[in-house]
């Protein structure tokens, strides 16, 4: 039996996301078994830097996959307009940004991708809010119930609001890589600023992994390391090496590592 992932806002009622289930007391307990087992829905940041949107889209799109592969439903949130619905073959008309100013339903919204994986544009709920703070809050106003894995995809500049591990996918450009250092850096500075000292000794701020698009995985680890050195950190620091994404088995590794990694969770909420 194929599951269906709800999503609503408050006051909105449930949206069913995928073929409704059969009737019968096999189905009704299979749905109280989840109820009762289901963990909160876990959010892995994807800090994408300026440029080169497309083919970051179809990876993102492909990374999402790869999760809903390993059996985690998941739910890709666009805050960056990156267009992964349009990597997925399907056409965005709402933000997150309309349901909660009550302009759309929650089913308008949110786009169905295939079993297990569902879309929601929500870069002008960014933009018109107070920045990635916000927009966390906003998230946590969903049931996000039948919702294992959320994918929060961000512009770079917002790096240090994030408050678990988060997967920055890199270009082997020159001038990407500057650029991703230079955001690095203003993040880490900021989260010192704000925490008084080390960010080390504040572990829930999380790490940065750099993943580097369309490379094997013994140069992405050398570049890695470079780029840690230039930030002048050490292995035990905030930016790591998260592998390589050249093609898609590689992905498989990451989704893999991610169980692993320490991310944010959001509440549940009952389904209404």
């Amino acid at each position: 039996m194929q599951r269906a992932a709800y999503l609503t806002a408050r006051s909105v009622a449930p949206v069913r996301i995928g073929p409704a289930a059969a009737d019968g007391c096999d189905d009704q307990a299979a749905t109280l078994r989840r109820l009762f087992a289901r963990r909160p829905a876990r959010v892995l940041p994807l800090l994408v830097p300026e440029g080169g949107a497309s083919s970051r889209a179809g990876w993102v799109a492909k990374l999402a996959q790869g999760f809903v592969g390993h059996g985690e439903r998941t739910l890709v949130i666009d805050a960056a307009r990156l267009h992964v619905a349009a990597a997925l073959g399907l056409r965005a008309r709402f933000d997150l940004a309309h349901v909660f100013a009550g302009e759309c339903a929650a089913a308008a919204a949110v786009l169905d991708a295939g079993r297990g994986l569902t879309v929601l544009p929500s870069a002008r709920a960014l933009a018109e809010g107070r920045g990635a703070a916000a927009l966390w809050a906003q998230i946590g106003r969903l049931n996000l119930s039948q919702v294992d894995l959320v994918l929060l995809v961000l512009p770079l500049n917002l790096a240090h609001e994030m408050p678990g591990d988060a997967l920055v996918p890199v270009l082997p450009d020159a001038p990407e890589l500057a650029g991703v250092v230079a955001g690095l850096r203003r993040a880490l500075d900021t989260r010192d600023r704000r925490h008084g000292g080390s960010t080390a000794q504040h572990p829930s701020t999380g790490r940065f992994r750099l993943l580097f698009l369309g490379m094997a995985e013994p140069a992405a680890t050398t570049l890695a390391q470079g780029l840690i050195r230039k930030l002048a950190m050490t292995q035990d620091s905030m930016v790591q090496s998260a592998g390589s994404a050249r093609v898609a088995r590689d992905l498989v590794q990451v989704v893999r590592a991610a169980s692993g990694w320490t991310l944010a969770t959001l509440p549940q909420r009952p389904q209404e």
